[in-house]
C-alpha cells in the first residue's frame, strides 16, 4: 500500500545503510514465507492467526471492486453490483474471496497471486479482476468499485517468539 511506502521511506531516511528486499505474493505466499523464515514482516489482507503472528493493523482500509476492459459491457457503470458478476468469468487471486449466493454462478476463468498478470488477462479480455483498489493503472483498464462497498484491513505480520533482524525490530 501508499502507506507501507511511506512508512519505508521514512525508515529509510533514519537507517540509509538498510536495504529493502520486497517480495509480492499473496496471503498464503507471505505467510508460507514467514514460516520458512524468508521473510521477517508481511503486509496482509484481514486479520491473521492471532495464536501464531503478532501484528499491527495498518490505518488504512483497501476498497475491493473489479478491473474490466474499458470496452466491456461493464465498463461504463460507476459501481458493480454481485448480480453485474453472474455469467462474467472471473479472474481472481489465489486466495478465497466471498461471492455469497453468487458462488454458483459464477464461472473463474483464472487465479494468480500478481495482480499485474491478472490485469493482463483481464486486458485480453478472459474476464474481470476481482482485486483491491491500488495505486496504480492499466493500459485499457478500468477499476470499478463494488457495491455494497467492502473494504478490508491490512495488517503487518510477524511470527510471535521470531528472534527479529535489527533492522525489522527498529522498523
Amino acid at each position: 500500500t501508499k502507506y507501507l511506502s511511506e512508512i519505508i521511506a521514512s525508515f529509510h531516511k533514519a537507517y540509509p545503510l538498510v536495504t529493502f528486499e520486497i517480495y509480492s505474493g499473496n496471503e498464503s505466499n507471505v505467510k508460507d514465507y514467514i514460516e520458512r523464515g524468508l521473510l521477517d514482516i508481511g503486509l496482509m489482507l484481514d486479520a491473521v492467526d492471532i495464536c501464531k503472528y503478532e501484528f499491527v493493523s495498518m490505518p488504512v482500509k483497501e476498497r475491493w471492486g473489479v478491473l474490466v476492459c474499458k470496452d466491456s459491457e461493464l465498463a461504463h457503470k460507476e459501481q458493480i453490483c454481485p448480480e453485474d458478476l453472474k455469467n462474467i468469468p472471473l479472474i481472481m487471486s489465489a486466495g478465497e474471496f466471498p461471492l455469497g449466493s453468487y458462488a454458483q454462478s459464477v464461472e473463474i476463468a483464472a487465479r494468480g497471486n500478481l495482480l499485474y498478470n491478472e490485469a493482463m488477462l483481464a486486458a485480453s479480455n478472459i474476464g474481470v479482476v476481482i482485486c483491491i483498489q491500488l495505486n496504480c493503472t492499466y493500459d485499457g483498464l478500468r477499476f470499478i468499485p463494488l457495491f455494497p462497498a467492502m473494504e478490508t484491513e491490512t495488517v503487518l505480520a510477524w511470527k510471535k517468539n521470531q528472534t527479529m533482524s535489527h533492522a525489522a525490530d527498529a522498523l
